[in-house]
């Protein structure tokens, strides 16, 4: 080979080596940007909350193209198998499966529980329980305040209302150069759930006219505590990206990498003082495995990394009354799922499930298949919502149900508690419903605990009050057309 023909495969050899580390480092996934809330600028304060969200999913569903191509094309197939495996389940398990089946009797003597309900590496945890909301309040405003060296947040909706001024205040206030608060807010939540005001009556008319029209809040308006949050000092706040409109529905406190507050609960007045909801705060070596998931997906999202020394050891952990390991769900991560539908198949004494979104079909024809083996099945949920199409499509589950011999409670109002209990021995309770939503598209956290102490005082905490006999359902509801609809339309996208 001569020396110019030698020269240009050098040269063609000298691009592709630098061609590829490019390409592998595109296909892995690079670092991006971190996003900021919606409305905080004057170009979108004004703006409507449907074309805002609109826009920042199309843009965050751009950067995860560019940024982690595999993930984005391995989270579209999972949303195809999602919806294809709700679908199968829907019509041959749920609307033919569960009719063909009478209804057995109760096993009166169960024997024993299933050994393979227990999974193996449960870890010791120190856990306090929370039913009610001005409880949950107080115990999560005298963690911040108790903070030496860092306040991490995850948050599904943050409202503007008194509730979450008080806690954004409290956040704010703890703030300082050597304790760091970093929040992770959903990006959709607000702009999606947030409430709206009415406007103000016409001129010389009382205030309860008739008249009065509703008048949508903009992205400025209910993101403004988010906003506020966000421009104090020592604070950091950066927006989850909604790529593909997958959402974080998460809810985590965590006091300097020791202590964590979780549940269903959002900060807003509603979500302590108006749903039925259950809290629960955490010590041992399962918050530092949470605190490592925050350390990652905070990096994963654009924040900077940590850079404040190890914070001393404060007050020595509770003593421990609980065994567990942390469950999830991501768009390619399901855990949780997984958890729950196993816990479920080896039932054979009882199974008790708190939520008001139960429309995923997997979960609903494993409790009919546990109830044909003589499980004791019950569920509570409600038909008075926040949402009317979930208020269509419970009344269509809880006859379902009711036909297979499950035992119906309606709660009188609105619930928003996320538990499970099996056999007096396996326990959930995190931010995840049992729908679609939450075990297959958003991010979802949660515990699950083996035998001990703790599932004791979940059912005497929880489940026993809430069984109450005059909200059991005992007759199959009327039903319409517009019922059955919402009921299709909900397993397959809610």
């Amino acid at each position: 080979m001569t020396t110019q023909g030698r020269g240009r495969l050098d040269r063609h050899l000298v691009v592709r080596s630098s061609w590829l580390p490019a390409a592998l480092l595109l296909l892995s996934g690079c670092q991006v940007s971190p996003a900021k809330p919606s409305g905080c600028t004057p170009a979108t304060a004004d703006a409507k909350r449907s074309h805002v969200l609109a826009r920042q999913i199309l843009c965050d569903t751009g950067a995860e193209i560019v940024h982690h191509p595999l993930r984005a094309g391995r989270t579209v197939l999972a949303d195809q198998a999602a919806w294809l495996g709700s679908a199968s389940r829907g019509i041959f398990g749920k609307r033919l499966g569960m009719r063909l089946h009478a209804v057995p009797p109760l096993c009166p003597c169960p024997e024993g529980i299933d050994p393979s309900l227990i999974e193996a590496g449960l870890q010791p945890a120190a856990v306090q329980l929370y039913r009610d909301g001005g409880e949950a309040l107080g115990v999560l405003e005298q963690m911040i305040d108790s903070a030496q060296c860092s306040i991490d947040v995850i948050i599904y909706i943050w409202e503007e209302d008194a509730l979450g001024w008080s806690v954004a205040r409290h956040l704010a206030a703890r703030a300082s150069p050597t304790r760091r608060v970093r929040i992770l807010i959903d990006g959709g939540a607000n702009l999606i759930f947030a409430p709206s005001p009415a406007t103000d009556p016409p001129p010389g008319a009382p205030p309860s006219t008739p008249s009065r029209q509703e008048k949508p809040k903009t992205a400025g308006e209910v993101n403004r505590v988010v906003c506020w949050l966000a421009q104090q000092p020592c604070v950091e706040l950066v927006r989850i990206r909604n790529p593909c409109a997958h959402f974080d529905h998460r809810k985590l406190v965590l006091i300097d990498g020791r202590c964590a507050w979780a549940g269903g609960r959002n900060f807003t007045q509603p979500g302590f003082f108006v749903r039925h909801d259950l809290t629960f705060t955490m010590q041992g070596p399962l918050v530092a495995e949470w605190q490592t998931m925050f350390e990652s997906y905070w990096r994963e999202q654009g924040g900077k990394p940590a850079c404040l020394p190890p914070c001393p050891a404060g007050k020595p952990d509770l003593p421990a009354n609980a065994e567990g390991y942390l469950v999830e769900n991501a768009p390619t991560h399901h855990s949780l799922r997984r958890a729950l539908y196993h816990a479920i198949d080896r039932a054979r004494g009882f199974v008790y499930l708190e939520n008001p979104y139960l429309t995923d079909n997997g979960v609903i024809t494993k409790l009919a298949r546990a109830r044909r083996r003589g499980v004791d099945v019950r569920i509570l949920f409600t038909i008075q919502s926040d949402s009317p199409s979930i208020n269509h499509t419970n009344k269509v589950t809880a006859n379902r149900l009711l036909a297979a011999g499950v035992r119906v409670y309606l709660y009188p109002g609105r619930v928003h508690t996320k538990a499970a209990l099996v056999d007096g021995c396996w326990a959930y309770l995190g931010s995840g419903n049992f729908d679609l939503l939450s075990l297959h598209r958003n991010h979802e956290l949660g515990v699950v605990f083996g035998p001990g102490p703790i599932i004791r005082d979940i059912d005497q905490v929880l489940f026993q009050p809430d069984f109450n006999p005059s909200w059991e359902l005992h007759a199959p509801l009327p039903l319409t057309v517009q019922d059955y609809a919402y009921e299709i339309l909900a397993a397959f996208f809610l």
